[in-house]
């Protein structure tokens, strides 16, 4: 059943218009509401959704019965997904008033009105990236608990590290945007010139490669 369901889906997807799309994601969801789901496609316009069904398409033909890809996720089982959210931390996103986001959802639009950010700010400066980064995940936290999208477990890598704990209860929503805009400030203090590197070993070998 479900073969047949993605492939009946692939002909009208490559037709669709961007807001078409939007309005179809919303019709499948309705029909497994409260229901176990096998698969699950993520894509931000018509021609990738086109290309992740074709994928899922060719697994099922394959007869594999998991794949986990990006954008992708097809389950054997049907037993209720356990979801985890991660947090980003600096490098993600460019957006200072919320866009799209936040004109369409109200919570959104509030987490933005309470960090304050200047509409000129280079949204790729520390100072202005973190507390942005930090604004911009917690409106999306609130758009999917609005949504009724929970999460079991949540991680952050870095900065993203602060928004898991205000998931997990720890501060609340005014604390974590101050806790960023100190933090993006006291970096962005540290201006000596150097950069960072990724090393593909363990502490032992790692020390010994930078001299300590």
């Amino acid at each position: 059943a479900l073969r047949e369901r993605v492939a009946a889906l692939l002909p009208p997807l490559a037709r669709l218009s961007y807001g078409e799309l939007t309005d179809l994601a919303g019709a499948l969801a309705g029909e497994v509401r409260g229901r176990p789901t096998r698969l699950a496609v993520v894509a931000a316009s018509p021609a990738e959704a086109v290309d992740r069904f074709e994928r899922v398409l060719a697994a099922l033909d394959r007869g594999e019965e998991e794949l986990f890809a990006d954008g992708l996720a097809l389950r054997r089982t049907l037993r209720p997904a356990r979801l985890g959210f991660l947090f980003p931390g600096q490098g993600s996103g460019r957006s200072v008033d919320g866009g799209a986001l936040a004109r369409r959802f109200p919570a959104a639009a509030e987490v933005h009105r309470l960090a304050a950010l200047p509409a000129d700010a280079d949204p790729v400066a520390t100072e202005v990236a973190q507390p942005r980064i930090a604004a911009g995940s917690l409106a999306g936290l609130r758009v999917l608990t609005e949504l009724g999208v929970e999460a079991r477990v949540a991680v952050g890598h870095s900065l993203g590290e602060i928004t898991a704990l205000h998931w997990a209860g720890t501060v609340d929503a005014e604390a974590l945007l101050r806790i960023a805009a100190a933090r993006g400030a006291v970096m962005a203090g540290c201006r000596e010139p150097g950069t960072m590197a990724g090393i593909a070993a363990d502490d032992i070998a790692a020390a010994r490669l930078i001299g300590t």
